[in-house]
C-alpha cells in the first residue's frame, strides 16, 4: 500500500482507443481506499487517454505497436509494477494475463487477478496449456457472466471453479432508462416513417452476430406487417453482404444501414422492438442496454444472453441460425398485448438497475478487491 490505499494497475493489452464503459467503472471506486493505474503493453493509437484525463497515472510498456523482444517486456512491466507499489493486478484479456502474471511474479505482487471478457478464450490446445501454467499464479478469475464462467471451467479442467467468479457487465443505467430523447427527430433523420413498427439491432456487422438470419426473418414477415423496418446500427465486414442480402429478398427499401449511431439513447427510445440473434455471445450490453431502455427485446440462447433475460421472464429466446423460428418470434412481438409486453419490459429494467448498473458492479470489484487482499496479509 501507499499513502493508505490499495495500488491497483488495471493491465490491457495495448491502447487502440478508449473503453468508454470501463471510465466510470475505475473511477467510481472509492478515492479513500483506492488508487487506481493504468498499464497497456502496447500503443496502437494517439487519441487522449480518458484514464488519464480523469486523473489517473497511466503507463506503457512500449509505445510502440510490438512489444520489446523476450524478456525484456517482462522485466519493463516488472519495472512499473515495482516503483508503483501495486497491491492489486487487474489483467484484461489472455495477453495481459500472459506478461501479466511473469511480470507480477517478477515484482511480487500480493494479488492477481484475470479478466475474461467472453466465451471460446481458451479452447485451442495452445491456450490451455498456457493457462495451465498460468492460473495456479491466478488469485481470481472473473467472467463476464456465468455462461463464461462455466466456459473457463469446462476447458481449464486443472483450474479450481471456485477461483472463477461471474463479475458480470454493467452500463449507465440512468443514461440508457431516461427515455427523454426524440423518437420524432430520430426517425425523420432517417427516413423512417412515423408510424412504423421498427425492429431494430446494434453491434458490429460481423457473421457471429447472426444478422443474415435477421434479414431472412424480416422478408418473412413482411406481408403480415405491412409497416415493419428494420434498422441496423454499427459497421463492420458484413455491410455490403447484408445489403445484398435484402436486395435478394426484396426488402431493401425497408431495411435500413446507416452505420454507427452516436445517441444510442436516443436510437433505444425510436425502436418498437430490439434483436440479437447472435450465434455467439459472452454477457452483450447491447441487450441490456435495450432492456434498461425499455424495449422488448429478442434474442439467441446463446452464451450469457439467457442469463440476461432470465431464461425468457424479461424478453424472447430463440434458437441461433434460425430464421424461421425469428420470424415467429417477431410476429410474436408485433402482437403481444400491450399488458403482457409492459409487464416483460419493466421486470426487464428492474433487472438491469439491480444487477447491471454501474455502482452495482463497482461495489461487488471493491467486495472481491478487499477479501484478495485480506487474503494475501
Amino acid at each position: 500500500m501507499k499513502d493508505g490505499k490499495i495500488i491497483v494497475a488495471r493491465l490491457w493489452p495495448t491502447f487502440g482507443g478508449n473503453i468508454p464503459t470501463v471510465i466510470p467503472v475505475i473511477c467510481g471506486m472509492d478515492p479513500q481506499k483506492y488508487e487506481t493505474i493504468g498499464i497497456y503493453l502496447t500503443k496502437t493509437s494517439d487519441i487522449p487517454n480518458m484514464l488519464e484525463q480523469n486523473g489517473k497515472k497511466i503507463f506503457f510498456v512500449t509505445r510502440k505497436q510490438k512489444l520489446p523482444i523476450f524478456p525484456l517486456s517482462f522485466f519493463r512491466l516488472a519495472k512499473i509494477l515495482k516503483e508503483q507499489q501495486v497491491d492489486i493486478l487487474h489483467c484484461h484479456h489472455h495477453r495481459a494475463t500472459y506478461q501479466g502474471v511473469i511480470a507480477g511474479l517478477l515484482a511480487r505482487v500480493p494479488v492477481i487477478i484475470s479478466h475474461v471478457h467472453g466465451m471460446g478464450r481458451t479452447r485451442n490446445l495452445s491456450r490451455k496449456i498456457q493457462n495451465y501454467f498460468l492460473f495456479p499464479h491466478v488469485d481470481k478469475i472473473f467472467a463476464v457472466g456465468q455462461a463464461t464462467r462455466d466456459d473457463i471451467v469446462k476447458f481449464n479442467p486443472s483450474v479450481d471453479p471456485k477461483k472463477v467468479v461471474n463479475i458480470g457487465n454493467s452500463i449507465d443505467f440512468k443514461y440508457f432508462s431516461t427515455g427523454n430523447n426524440n423518437r420524432q427527430a430520430f426517425r425523420e433523420k432517417y427516413n423512417i416513417p412515423q408510424d412504423a413498427f421498427l425492429f431494430a439491432t446494434a453491434g458490429r456487422l460481423a457473421p457471429t452476430k447472426g444478422q443474415m438470419y435477421l434479414i431472412e426473418a424480416f422478408a418473412k414477415i413482411r406481408k403480415q406487417i405491412p409497416n415493419a423496418k428494420l434498422f441496423f446500427a454499427g459497421n463492420g465486414q458484413l455491410k455490403e453482404d447484408l445489403e445484398k442480402k435484402a436486395a435478394e429478398l426484396g426488402c431493401a427499401d425497408s431495411v435500413y444501414l446507416p452505420g454507427r449511431i452516436e445517441n444510442m439513447p436516443e436510437f433505444y427510445n425510436s425502436i418498437d422492438c430490439f434483436l440479437l440473434p447472435s450465434v455467439a455471445e459472452g454477457l452483450p450490453r447491447t441487450l441490456i442496454e435495450a432492456m434498461a431502455a425499455g424495449v422488448l427485446s429478442i434474442a439467441s440462447n446463446v452464451g450469457g444472453i439467457p442469463e440476461i433475460l432470465n431464461n425468457g421472464k424479461y424478453g424472447i429466446l430463440t434458437p441461433p441460425e434460425n430464421a424461421d423460428v425469428l420470424a415467429k418470434a417477431m410476429l410474436d412481438a408485433f402482437n403481444m398485448p400491450a399488458e403482457k409486453k409492459n409487464e416483460m419490459t419493466k421486470s426487464a429494467r428492474e433487472s438491469v438497475k439491480t444487477n447491471y448498473d454501474y455502482p452495482v458492479m463497482i461495489k461487488r470489484i471493491e467486495n472481491y478487491y478487499d477479501e484478495l487482499i485480506a487474503g494475501a496479509k
